[in-house]
């Protein structure tokens, strides 16, 4: 006799967590927790990736995401501190509607890693000696605005936009700038001076560039897709901190 399959419309797909995303948020919280002092040392990689029984590169990402937020800062030769602005709001880094738009910004980064990710890939392959001086040129900017935010951030938005010119598709090219205009517009109510401009992870704006100039397709494709992966990251991160914050404002308005 053959039974009736039940119904499973009410189940839904466990999501994988990586083991660097569950890092991140363990010293996320155990930096939040006040454990540590404001300004005071961390404990070491090898002694948090102990506690943590991951591996120390999975700490040594996620302490680069919360570098990149303002959380702790990288000392060399001597470790990783707390920054003294730690308990500060994250809801002013992100303005007060922004921070209800932070699915829009991931949203938006996902979009940018799937074509910007391509645009590197063709702008390797296809790109004029003059589009490659106009990228240069935008990477060069970004060096000399290193501490003004504002004018890194127009330098680093450009930079992507030469790449996507430089993939001789003019609608990819078109695509890339108008992620970037909207991307650009969600900033435009952030403090985003409030964050480290200069903050990259594994896929630099130098490393992409080079790989376009030597005409290495794969490299400039994976390296694009890294960088972008990276600000997700940090915006993901931004936008918890921001929620974690404001949960602990209203309980204590409670």
């Amino acid at each position: 006799m053959k039974y009736p399959s039940p119904s499973i419309s009410g189940l839904k797909t466990i999501k994988k967590v990586s083991v660097k995303d569950q890092t991140l948020e363990q010293l996320k919280n155990y930096i939040l927790s006040g454990v540590v002092p404001l300004g005071e040392r961390l404990p070491s990689e090898r002694a948090l990736a102990d506690a943590l029984g991951v591996g120390r590169y999975s700490v040594r990402e996620a302490l680069k995401v919360l570098e990149a937020v303002g959380l702790v800062e990288s000392r060399i030769g001597e470790g990783t501190f707390l920054t003294t602005n730690t308990g500060a709001s994250f809801g002013r880094i992100l303005g007060l509607s922004l921070a209800t738009w932070g699915g829009t910004i991931i949203e938006l980064l996902d979009a940018r890693k799937m074509i910007e990710a391509a645009a590197a890939r063709a702008a390797a392959e296809r790109a004029t000696a003059g589009q490659i001086e106009g990228i240069r040129a935008e990477l060069e900017a970004m060096r000399a605005n290193m501490d003004r935010a504002r004018a890194y951030l127009k330098a680093d938005m450009n930079f992507h936009r030469r790449i996507g010119e430089a993939s001789q598709n003019a609608i990819i090219s078109q695509f890339v700038s108008n992620l970037i205009d909207l991307l650009e517009e969600a900033l435009k109510e952030a403090h985003s001076d409030s964050l480290p401009a200069q903050a990259e992870g594994g896929g630099t704006h130098q490393a992409i560039f080079d790989a376009i100039a030597r005409g290495d397709a794969d490299a400039a494709g994976d390296l694009m897709r890294d960088h972008i992966q990276f600000s997700s990251e940090v915006w993901q991160t931004v936008i918890s901190l921001a929620a974690d914050t404001e949960g602990e404002s209203t309980s204590s308005d409670d």
